[in-house]
């Protein structure tokens, strides 16, 4: 006990270190590489003196343009992307008490890609731009999973089945899909009709400061939501009826829950594309690490796990392959298929 004590306040400050330095060697490479030394004084020029020591030509403009316009951007989205995604997947494992809850696998993705391509496809005078691609991968991801939870439930007695969890989510993945697929065939703009296609794929290419705002308040508030009720998701663990006499509101807490992780990955998605998997492996690779099922210590470290994750994810995406990138969500769907199978064997095993 005294072990798992030492071994949790230990992971804390070393993935936080991991996080810093991955972000500053990320942003040094690509394909004009850049040494960390410039990284750090470029960002710390920027940060703390105003951009003071890049104006009077201490630091080459090509390498702050690339750096803090380009890079840094993107790196960061990368942080929120892949916080918030870990963070969604270990919160759904535990509302649903199944190991393979994640968005992406419960059809939440899906749904909210369904809205996206919508509001990039149809003429719709409602909002603009990435506000109204925002709006619309909510509701997609809302519907979706509120079919795949009522589903769920279907013949349970309103209990939720995890098989019949994995199967509703696989049916409202396939419906997405097929959502997407007709409104690109559908679609009369060949210009939008590639930019849904790309954006499927799963890329943080788009990144700019001007579109990162959005999804960092939601990740950032959504993650501070999901910490603070940690001690109510070990109690939901323990089972809805035990829950409910510890005085836990079973349904609204894991309703309201899920609409957080809905507006997450729709604040995400909606910029990114489908990005999978990643809600899925790291919950279950911090849960070894720390040795322990406590949310209180698996939820924030799934956060910051998740963050040095994606962006060396990306780096691989964009480094790979020379100047040509490889969508990231190949990466990550490479990585991740392999490590669900790997948990369903598990699960049979221990079922056995």
């Amino acid at each position: 006990m005294k072990g798992n004590k030492i071994r949790e306040g230990l992971l804390f400050p070393v993935l936080t270190a991991i996080l810093g330095i991955s972000i500053l060697y990320v942003v040094s490479i690509g394909t004009t590489p850049i040494d960390m030394k410039t990284v750090y004084h470029i960002m710390v020029d920027q940060i703390f003196l105003g951009g003071k020591e890049t104006n009077a030509g201490v630091w080459d403009n090509a390498s702050y343009q690339i750096i803090w316009n380009i890079r840094l951007p993107r790196v960061l989205f990368g942080v929120c992307c892949g916080a918030g995604l870990s963070i969604c997947g270990a919160a759904m494992q535990a509302l649903v008490l199944n190991p393979v809850a994640e968005p992406y696998i419960l059809g939440v993705s899906s749904g909210a890609s369904a809205g996206a391509a919508f509001a990039l496809l149809v003429p719709i005078p409602l909002f603009s731009g990435q506000y109204r691609t925002t709006t619309f991968a909510l509701l997609g991801a809302i519907l979706a999973f509120f079919c795949v939870y009522n589903m769920s439930k279907a013949g349970g007695g309103g209990k939720i089945q995890p098989v019949t969890l994995l199967l509703s989510g696989t049916a409202v993945n396939a419906v997405m899909s097929a959502i997407t697929s007709f409104l690109i065939f559908m679609a009369k703009s060949q210009e939008s009709i590639s930019a849904v296609y790309n954006w499927q794929m799963g890329s943080l290419a788009s990144a700019q400061w001007n579109s990162l705002w959005v999804p960092a308040i939601g990740v950032a508030l959504g993650c501070i939501i999901f910490i603070w009720q940690s001690g109510n998701f070990n109690l939901i663990m323990m089972g809805d009826e035990d829950a409910a006499a510890m005085g836990l509101n079973v349904k609204r807490f894991r309703g309201s829950m899920f609409i957080i992780c809905a507006i997450i990955v729709a604040s995400l998605v909606s910029i990114t594309g489908i990005i999978g998997f990643v809600g899925l492996m790291i919950p279950h690779i911090v849960r070894l690490l720390a040795k322990t099922s406590n949310n209180k210590v698996v939820l924030p470290l799934s956060a910051l796990f998740g963050a040095s994750y994606l962006i060396w994810a990306d780096a691989a995406a964009r480094s790979l392959f020379g100047a040509a990138e490889l969508p990231l969500g190949i990466i990550t769907a490479f990585v991740g298929a392999p490590f669900f199978f790997y948990l369903m064997l598990r699960k049979n095993r221990g079922a056995a």
